[in-house]
């Protein structure tokens, strides 16, 4: 009797749902209300609602919490769904792009979380540039706090993030830009304002005026405690240019990272910048993008930008 050697035809299972559902999810998500995601995506309010709820039936859960008058919110799911909807989204697109052109330059939105810190000194020559190789990518630049970054990341809320490698969290992958020294802000009219350096000691008995945020304040305290030195904190505020203002003011003195190009406050008034002689750890600028994403050729060409503008400066 002869061996028979069946064939078993391979039926790969296809999805109850679409890509474009998946872009409507991924557009309510980042507009905050399907009002938003319908007009950014060219459709009706209904047949977005219609789509998202053939998904949410597709795949048997609750993605949306709708909210009367209050737009729209991800559920704990949908939150978990968005990360991998936005791979799918970017393989599709890289799917076609490559069939298309390999050479043909990058097109859409990208979400890129900034440090608000530092964003007024990348963002305006970031975009120029961008919007000058790539103008058919549009760049949506949102500022915030450095854990608000990790979890924007994270979430994919954002697919590339620029800021301080304070409190990276592990799933992130960060490419370093460059590296800012701290240096002590004081009044024209100080004492010490004539010096180009000083020793932390020099200022142990100002009263401070502290740069208060998430991980930025953890170093700048660290840095006076490796210093053996007891900080006198007379103010604190969220914002580089306030503390600036209320050094210039004769309000006290404040240790900060990044350099503005001037020495005038946006009232008027004047301070100077001091290096510090100690031996204090520079802060490092970086790109961030999460460790299990695909690079995208949208993130590649902002991150290839941002690499290019900071290895000139």
């Amino acid at each position: 009797m002869q061996n028979q050697v069946r064939l078993l035809r391979y039926t790969p299972h296809m999805p109850s749902y679409t890509l474009r559902q998946l872009e409507y999810l991924v557009a309510v998500a980042e507009y905050g209300s399907v009002s938003g995601a319908a007009l950014a995506l060219h459709v009706s309010q209904s047949t977005l609602s219609s789509g998202i709820s053939e998904i949410e039936k597709a795949l048997s859960l609750q993605l949306l919490v709708r909210h009367h008058a209050k737009g729209v919110s991800l559920t704990h799911a949908g939150e978990r769904l968005l990360v991998k909807a936005r791979a799918m989204l970017d393989d599709a697109e890289l799917l076609e792009q490559d069939a298309r052109d390999l050479g043909s330059s990058p097109v859409g939105a990208i979400s890129v979380g900034v440090y608000s810190v530092i964003a007024p000194y990348l963002v305006p020559e970031l975009l120029f540039a961008l919007a000058r190789d790539f103008p058919d990518l549009e760049v949506r630049i949102e500022e915030v706090s450095l854990p608000e970054l990790n979890d924007g990341l994270i979430s994919g809320r954002f697919e590339i993030g620029l800021g301080y490698d304070f409190g990276r969290a592990s799933a992130v992958r960060v490419q370093r830009l460059f590296d800012v020294s701290a240096h002590v802000v004081v009044p024209t009219q100080h004492r010490l304002a004539h010096r180009t350096s000083i020793r932390l000691h020099d200022i142990a008995d100002e009263p401070i005026v502290l740069l208060d945020l998430p991980h930025s304040r953890d170093y700048f305290e660290r840095v006076f405690h490796e210093a053996g030195i007891k900080p006198h904190i007379r103010y604190r505020t969220g914002s580089t240019e306030l503390a600036r203002a209320l050094v210039a003011r004769g309000m006290g003195v404040a240790l900060l990272n990044m350099r503005p190009a001037h020495n005038t406050t946006v009232d008027g008034h004047t301070f100077v910048m001091l290096d510090i002689k100690d031996d204090i750890p520079p802060a490092h600028v970086v790109a961030m993008t999460l460790d299990s994403a695909r690079p995208t050729r949208r993130t590649q060409a902002v991150l290839d930008t941002a690499i290019g503008l900071t290895s000139r400066s």
